[in-house]
């Protein structure tokens, strides 16, 4: 198996920006502590703060996709 790296950007309207980084910052805790879960850093563009990247690295894409049970 090798490792998967996943990128996923986001970009959100300014008056939800706050709505949506709670939320995103509530599943950070989550997803790391699932099994496979190498890494999942959340960062916020700092010119734009309406955009939000994810980085994530783990141990396969097997266990990516167990998280979704498929």
């Amino acid at each position: 198996m090798s490792q998967l790296t996943v990128v996923a950007k986001i970009l959100v309207k300014e008056e939800k920006r706050d709505f949506v980084l709670a939320e995103l910052l509530k599943l950070i805790p989550i997803t790391r502590a699932e099994k496979g879960c190498m890494n999942y850093d959340l960062h916020q563009d700092n010119e734009n703060p309406n955009i939000f990247l994810f980085h994530e690295n783990w141990e396969s894409r097997e266990l990516w996709q167990d998280r979704y049970g498929q």
